[in-house]
């Protein structure tokens, strides 16, 4: 098997982690944006920025009806060869693998709660990527509001569906992950997160599991950027 994206976490990282729970061993390929200073122009960048994936992404429309990243391949035992885009549906496809990743008879609620950590990740990402002025008032103002949610949620279950851990607890995690680098920036500097004691014992749960701790200590893992370069923060 063989993920390919830009060599960030962003959209890939939970399905990093996923890879690893489900213990598969993969190709992790990950694409450099190239140059990326700013033009004058506001919001572009100098003509060869993401150039090498343009020019693949050319290459890949030839066999594939949608090419973007990530994107996932494999040489299946029945299904032959399969070719994935889109972060969730390549998330789904590797928590299949492991049918405890999915929910078991719980699959409608890790169903919901990756769809609503999604939601969580892209608000993150305006802010990250368009609005970085506004991260304190953002970390401040709404996301209490969002995190109280997500701690009623929890409860008292060692993961946000059961005690399982689940690819909506993988996709959960990144966003808090993401959530405690924000507030540890000097130019933020607020410890809303750290106010839930719930939700620091889920991530302390997650970063825990075994292939996670595996992982996260290996030379494959990259706790930065978490954005590509034309974002305001990474």
């Amino acid at each position: 098997p063989t993920l390919v994206y830009w060599a960030t976490c962003n959209l890939a990282q939970p399905i990093r982690y996923a890879l690893e729970c489900a213990g598969v061993d993969f190709v992790d390929v990950r694409v450099h944006w190239g140059p990326a200073e700013p033009t004058a122009a506001e919001g572009m960048h100098t003509p060869g920025y993401k150039g090498m994936w343009k020019e693949r992404k050319v290459e890949l429309a030839k066999t594939q009806l949608f090419p973007n990243v990530p994107y996932f391949m494999e040489q299946h035992p029945t299904l032959g060869d399969v070719h994935l885009v889109q972060s969730t549906a390549i998330l789904r496809f590797i928590g299949r693998k492991k049918p405890s990743l999915m929910g078991g008879t719980l699959a409608h609620m890790c169903d919901m709660v990756l769809d609503q950590a999604i939601d969580l990740d892209w608000a993150m990402m305006d802010v990250q990527y368009d609005d970085w002025a506004s991260a304190t008032r953002w970390c401040t103002e709404k996301l209490p509001d969002m995190l109280a949610r997500w701690d009623r949620l929890l409860g008292e279950k060692k993961f946000m569906v059961s005690d399982d851990l689940t690819i909506a607890d993988l996709k959960a995690y990144e966003c808090f992950r993401k959530i405690k680098l924000m507030e540890a920036d000097p130019a933020v500097a607020t410890s809303t997160f750290a106010s839930f004691p719930r939700l620091c014992g889920f991530v302390e749960r997650v970063e825990s599991e075994e292939a996670i701790k595996r992982y996260m200590s290996s030379p494959q893992y990259i706790a930065r950027p978490l954005n590509t370069a034309h974002a305001q923060w990474k």
